[in-house]
Order: C-alpha cells, then structure tokens, then sequence
C-alpha cells in the first residue's frame, strides 16, 4: 500500500487524495527557498499538498497563500496547514494560476511546477495536471510570477536541470533576474538531475551558483544535503 502521509520533524503532510506525492524535488526547494523574516507575504504556486507553502511557515513569520488548480489537493492542503503550528498564517484556495488575480503583491513567490512536456501522459487528467506543462507553460509561470512580485521581490523554482537555461532567458525577459543557482547531483558522477533558480524583481548582482549532491558513493546522504535539509527530516 502507497504511504499516505509523510511525517518532518514539526509537522505531517497527508498526500493520499494529492496527484503527486511528497518528493526530494518540493523539500529541496522549500529548505533552499531564502525565506527571511523580513518577508510579510508569500505565494506558492501548485502547492498540492501544502508541503512548501509549511515549510516556508516553519522558516519564517510571513502570511502565506498556497493555490492550485486540484480541489481535492487543496482540501488535503487546508487539513495540513490546520495541523500544523502555524495554521494561522496559512492560507490554502482552489485557482488557475493562469487567471489568478491577487489583491497584493508578493515579497516571494516559490513553484515546483509541472514541467514534462514530452513525456508520454497517463489516463489520470489530476496528475497530468500536475506533472505536465500544459496546465501551467513555464513562460507563463514566468510572466506571472514577475507581475504578482514587489519591487525587489524574490522568485524560486526547480526545473529539471536540462531546461534551466531557457526558463532563466524566459524570467530575463519579464524582467526577473537570476540571483542564485543551485545544481542538484544524485550521486557525484551523474549529470545533474535538477536546477534551483532564485530571480529577483528590480535587478540584481552576477548570479551565485552553487551545487549540491544528494547521496555520495556508498548511497548515503551528504553532509550538505543533510545540513540544508535537516531542520525539516526526522531521520537526519
């Protein structure tokens, strides 16, 4: 039997009626994502589960609103921010992110989208939807992210690693600039599997580029991987 939640070390991600589940992709980004106590709001765009938009809330004060288009992900979403020890601050809505239409601006905005395009679909419309770009193209994403930012505002992703570099010109052209990278290795002679990208609204220094690999030679887990991700899983 498929697990149905996944248990972290101040909270509980139920994932059982989500089309896709708790993954090393959405804990990546959610433990690389710069969220400083300095940010007041914050957007998570295809938040499923609500694994991102909790995480952010356990790694600073701000007000954050998690959407997606998947009704049953967003009431699984809603019962995992209401468990967790800052329901208050977490707020989860069915939208389209193609015609959402805030009231506010955002000082972050983070997204693990849906970004296969080629790959075969499966008969299920729910997961299709959130593994497949046809139900938010990257460009858009971009567009969109750049117009519901503040001035200065930051944007987050994680993209497989292979088309990190169209998506960069695609922000670049809205007006988001790359800040910061990070390349994510499965083990250290594999090619790189994911791309963190961090843009910012309004300009921005040569961007940093870092790298980080999961599990080394034996299989185990990095030092740096767990260092990055360890305020969040028991295990580490």
């Amino acid at each position: 039997m498929a697990k149905t939640h996944f248990d972290f070390k101040q909270f509980t991600i139920w994932h059982d009626k989500c089309a896709m589940k708790v993954g090393t992709d959405g804990v990546l980004l959610g433990a690389w994502a710069p969220a400083g106590n300095e940010m007041r709001s914050i957007l998570d765009i295809g938040t499923g589960s609500g694994l991102i938009a909790i995480m952010m809330a356990q790694k600073c004060g701000a007000d954050i609103l998690g959407i997606d288009i998947d009704a049953e992900a967003v009431a699984q979403a809603k019962e995992n921010g209401a468990k967790s020890p800052w329901a208050e601050r977490l707020r989860f809505e069915q939208q389209d992110a193609l015609s959402f239409a805030p009231e506010k601006e955002f000082d972050l905005i983070v997204s693990n989208p849906p970004f296969y395009t080629e790959d075969l679909q499966c008969p299920e419309a729910r997961r299709n939807n959130a593994r497949h770009s046809q139900a938010l193209p990257l460009e858009r994403l971009a567009a969109n992210a750049a117009r519901w930012l503040r001035e200065g505002g930051v944007f987050c992703v994680v993209l497989p690693a292979a088309g990190a570099d169209a998506f960069v010109q695609a922000a670049w052209e809205h007006g988001l600039d790359l800040h910061k990278r990070c390349q994510v290795y499965s083990r250290p002679e594999t090619p790189a599997k994911r791309s963190l990208l961090s843009f910012r609204k309004g300009g921005a220094t040569y961007p940093a580029t870092e790298r980080i690999i999961i599990r080394d030679d034996a299989g185990n887990y990095t030092e740096e991987y767990k260092s990055l991700t360890g305020e969040y899983y028991l295990h580490f």
